[in-house]
C-alpha cells in the first residue's frame, strides 16, 4: 500500500507507532552496530519533530540544512530537534522546545500524532522522532545561528521507496550502508534518512509485503 494522503498517513502512525503518552513499545533502530562500548555506555538522549504541514498541494514534512559551524552531523539534512535538556520533562517537549528555537514553531499549535522508534546514531546519540502536525499557514522563522537553511518536502516523495536510493560508503573504518533521497537539490540522508525509511517501513511496507 502507498502513501494515499495526510489522513491515512496519521491513522496508521496513531495505530502502529508508539502513542505521545505511555511506555516505549517500539524497538530501536539506526546505527548501534557502529558503537563501541564506551559510546553505547555515553549515548545521550535526543528527540526530533517531524513537522507535517497540510499545505493546499499536498502535505509537507518541514526540513532544515544544519550550519556547517556545528560538532555533529554539520551541514546535512534535518528535523528540527537536538539533546534532550535537564529542564525537559521528555522527548516531546525537547523536540518542540528545539523546534521554536531554530524554526520558529510554536509548541501550543503542534498537533501531536505519536512517537517514532527510537534511531540510535553512530555518533552516539539516541533520537525519539515525534510526529506532530503543524498550521496549514505555518511560515518558518529560522534562527541563523541553528539553522541555515529551511525547506519542505512532500510527504508523498519521502513515504515511497522508490525514492529511497541505498548506498554503501566507508565511515570510521567500517562499511556501512544507508539511505540517500535527494530532492530538488537536497541531500536528504544519513540519520535523517534513516528515520524516514524507519516510518516508511512502520506504516507502509508490512501491507507491501503482504500484498506482494
Amino acid at each position: 500500500m502507498a502513501f494515499v494522503d495526510l489522513d491515512d498517513f496519521l491513522a496508521r502512525a496513531r495505530l502502529r507507532l508508539d502513542p505521545v503518552e505511555g511506555r516505549e513499545r517500539l524497538p530501536e533502530g539506526g546505527d548501534i552496530e557502529y558503537l563501541d562500548a564506551e559510546g553505547i555506555t555515553n549515548i545521550r538522549q535526543a528527540a526530533v519533530l517531524v513537522g507535517l504541514i497540510p499545505r493546499e498541494s499536498g502535505p509537507t514534512a518541514l526540513l532544515t540544512h544544519r550550519p556547517d559551524t556545528m560538532p555533529t552531523h554539520a551541514g546535512q539534512v534535518a528535523f528540527p530537534g537536538g539533546k534532550v535538556d535537564p529542564a525537559d520533562a521528555d522527548e516531546i517537549e525537547a523536540a518542540l522546545r528545539e523546534a521554536e528555537e531554530e524554526v520558529g514553531v510554536v509548541p501550543d499549535t503542534v498537533q501531536l500524532i505519536a512517537r517514532g522508534a527510537p534511531y540510535i546514531t553512530g555518533t552516539a546519540f539516541r533520537i525519539v522522532p515525534v510526529v506532530g502536525v503543524l498550521p496549514a499557514d505555518f511560515v518558518a522563522k529560522p534562527d541563523p545561528t541553528e539553522v541555515a537553511d529551511v525547506f519542505e518536502t512532500p510527504l508523498s516523495f519521502l513515504m515511497s521507496a522508490k525514492n529511497h536510493q541505498k548506498r554503501t560508503g566507508h565511515w570510521r573504518g567500517q562499511t556501512r550502508h544507508y539511505f540517500e533521497m535527494p530532492y530538488e537539490g537536497h541531500r536528504i540522508w544519513g540519520v535523517t534518512a534513516g528515520i524516514i525509511r524507519a516510518l516508511y517501513e512502520r506504516l507502509y511496507e508490512p501491507e507491501e509485503e503482504t500484498e506482494a
